[in-house]
C-alpha cells in the first residue's frame, strides 16, 4: 500500500497529476477536488493514493484524492459489485464524498444517474449496498463540515458544472466544457461566476 506520494508537482489537470519524488515520477489519476487542492506546478505538493491492481490482464494505477473521506469513499465504492475503479473517479469528480455520504443515506440513488457513466442500475446498487455500511458506522471517516441537508460545500469545479446544467447543458456537456476550460487556465484566479461567463462565451 502506497499511503500517500511527496515531492515536486510536475503538472497537473483535472483527470491527473505528475508528481516527482527525486529522480522517480509517478503519474496518479485523480479527482477533481483533488486537482483543485493540488498547488502550481513546480511547487511541494503531497497526495493521499491508493494503488489499484487489476489480475488480468495486469496491470495497476496510482489513484490521488484531496483527503482521507474521499480515499475512504472511493474504497467503498469499488467494493460494491460491477463497480470499477473508473467509475469510482467519475462519481467523486461530480459530487463530493459528502454529498455521495447524504445520497446514500437518502436511499434516493436518482441523483447519482446525472453522473456520467453511472446507469440506473449502477446507481441503484451502490445506494443498496453501501447505505447500511455507512449507516452503521463501518468506515473510517473522518467527520465533515455538513449543511442542514446534510450535505457537503460543492467544490469551484462542481458548482460551476451544476450552474450550467441549471442553464441547460447536459452533466456530460457541462463536464466536458469545464474540464476543456480547466485545461487552459487556472481555476484558482477566478471566481466561479468569471468562469462560468467565459464558457458561455466561448461555447457560443
Amino acid at each position: 500500500m502506497i499511503e500517500y506520494i511527496e515531492g515536486i508537482l510536475i503538472s497537473k489537470k483535472p483527470t491527473g497529476a505528475v508528481i516527482d519524488t527525486g529522480g522517480l515520477a509517478f503519474s496518479l489519476s485523480i479527482t477533481i477536488p483533488a486537482y483543485e487542492n493540488l498547488p502550481p506546478p513546480g511547487s511541494k505538493a503531497k497526495i493521499l493514493t491508493h494503488l489499484h491492481i487489476k489480475e488480468n490482464p495486469f496491470s495497476f494505477v496510482l489513484y490521488g484524492f484531496s483527503d482521507a473521506n474521499e480515499r475512504e469513499m472511493f474504497k467503498n465504492i469499488i467494493s460494491v459489485s460491477g463497480i470499477g475503479p473508473k467509475t469510482a473517479m467519475s462519481i467523486l469528480s461530480a459530487i463530493t464524498y459528502a454529498e455521495l455520504t447524504g445520497i446514500i443515506n437518502s436511499g434516493n440513488y436518482m441523483p447519482l444517474t446525472s453522473i456520467s457513466g453511472v446507469g440506473r442500475k449502477t446507481a441503484e446498487r451502490l445506494v443498496l449496498e453501501l447505505k447500511d455500511k455507512i449507516a452503521k458506522g463501518e468506515t473510517d471517516f473522518i467527520p465533515a463540515n455538513l449543511n442542514k441537508d446534510g450535505l457537503g460545500e460543492l467544490s469551484k469545479i462542481s458548482s460551476i458544472v451544476s450552474a450550467l446544467v441549471s442553464l441547460g447543458y447536459n452533466r456530460i456537456e457541462a463536464d466536458k466544457l469545464v474540464k476543456n476550460f480547466a485545461g487552459s487556465k487556472n481555476l484558482d484566479e477566478l471566481q466561479v461566476e468569471d468562469v462560468i461567463k467565459e464558457i458561455l462565451r466561448g461555447s457560443k
